[in-house]
């Protein structure tokens, strides 16, 4: 059964989240030795990032109109760097996206769903 825009709201704000609790008290060069010292937490890190551009991916053009601060091309373009291209990811580069558009997607989303579910009630 195809996801609705709910659900992929939902996927995205739970991706975003979880990718900002995981860098949260990170420093850049512990970000940067991710892939040898921390495996488990670069692979987390990497699932986050793809399953947020997948559901960018699926965002309705009404949504993304709404909301011209966030890069959803970018994030969707993200997704397929990681999965495509993983062997070619410069680490140093992720950390600034997650924390600097990160902020933004989630306020985007969080009034998204918060729209929907005024729709709901109205």
């Amino acid at each position: 059964m195809p996801r609705s825009v709910d659900d992929r709201l939902l996927d995205i704000w739970q991706a975003a989240a979880d990718l900002r609790d995981f860098v949260a008290d990170m420093d850049t060069n512990a970000f940067r030795v991710l892939p040898h010292a921390d495996r488990m937490g670069y692979r987390a890190i990497k699932n986050a990032l793809t399953e947020l551009g997948e559901a960018a991916k699926a965002m309705p053009a009404e949504i993304r109109t709404r909301h011209p601060t966030v890069d959803w091309k970018g994030f969707a373009g993200l997704r397929d760097l990681v999965a495509h291209r993983y062997f070619a990811i410069d680490t140093g580069k992720l950390l600034p996206i997650i924390r600097h558009q990160i902020p933004a997607l989630l306020a985007a989303v969080e009034a998204e769903l918060q729209r929907l579910r005024a729709g709901r009630n109205g």
